[in-house]
């Protein structure tokens, strides 16, 4: 069994197969995907508050002491051949495995904008967790209105002297508990009905220029952005195989979260299963019930 995807859905997978003595493989470039990128996690059972980079460790923790090996690693290709599935990797590694777990996750969207390519890592940036601390007691300005942009602002707000939240709607789409904390903080300015058309700079991000007036002026001096404007399902390699999305792009998973592939099942934030409800703990849900249905499938095919 291959899992593909070191997120908590991979993660957990892998944790279960381990409990069915399965032969188990789990292939990531990151230990803990996105989460590792929460700086706070508060609705995880059993932790009042957790950073994202220590859930992410425990878990490692566990599976790596239950015998489990994990491959640091991104997978380059997928293919099925007369053995199982051959996964390839970047690095040049080949694995084959009899089934076959999609838990890669998804990426960060982008702003669209023509010279957004030009300041990553320039004061532009995707992580508030893992760039923060770059622009330390500095201007910075986060783009969306979710959670992710409303609890990347709460914590840029610890580090740097001035935080503009900007969101393209009416209203902040995060959760009321995050927006109450939001309200609290005396540096944190919020500009709703507005967008982010233009990022100007020397060697460097200086400015952003908006699409309407803020105070009088639709430039703001800026060290950094922080883009949290949401996220899409990495779903090229399963695409590519001929595997089905439904009409947001995510895969279909069934109950059992098995896909229209014979051999592969999906787990976390890829699927459109959990009624859509994309969190860490639905993530580990599916990936427990990957490994079932797997450890199920495999004694039915023997």
């Amino acid at each position: 069994m291959i899992i593909l995807g070191a997120g908590p859905a991979g993660l957990t997978a892998q944790l279960y197969a381990l409990r069915y003595n399965l032969k188990v493989l789990t292939i990531g470039g990151v230990v803990g995907g996105l989460m590792t990128e929460s700086h706070k996690i508060c609705n995880w059972p059993g932790e009042v508050a957790i950073s994202g980079h220590d859930l992410s460790q425990k878990i490692l923790d566990q599976v790596k002491g239950m015998g489990g090996e994990v491959v640091l690693d991104e997978t380059a290709s997928v293919a099925k051949t007369p053995e199982g599935w051959q996964v390839l990797t970047k690095a040049g590694k080949s694995f084959v495995g009899q089934a076959l777990v999609m838990a890669i996750g998804t990426e960060h969207l982008k702003l669209g904008l023509a010279e957004e390519a030009n300041f990553v890592g320039k004061g532009l940036a995707y992580c508030a967790t893992c760039d923060a601390m770059f622009f330390k007691g500095q201007t910075v300005a986060v783009v969306g209105g979710g959670n992710s942009a409303v609890t990347s602002a709460l914590y840029l707000a610890d580090i740097c002297s001035k935080v503009y939240l900007i969101y393209r709607s009416a209203e902040l789409k995060g959760e009321a508990v995050w927006q109450k904390e939001l309200s609290k903080r005396g540096n944190i300015v919020s500009i709703k009905n507005t967008q982010v058309k233009q990022l100007l700079g020397e060697k460097k991000l200086e400015k952003i220029i908006l699409d309407q007036p803020f105070e009088g002026s639709a430039e703001l001096a800026v060290a950094g952005l922080f883009v949290e404007i949401g996220v899409k399902p990495k779903t090229d390699l399963f695409v590519g195989l001929g595997g089905e999305l439904d009409e947001t792009g995510h895969i279909k998973v069934k109950a059992d979260q098995s896909t229209n592939l014979e051999g592969v099942w999906a787990a976390g934030d890829i699927t459109n299963g959990s009624n859509r409800f994309r969190q860490i703990l639905t993530a580990c849900a599916e990936g427990a019930v990957a490994a079932n249905s797997i450890f199920t499938w495999l004694k039915q095919s023997r």
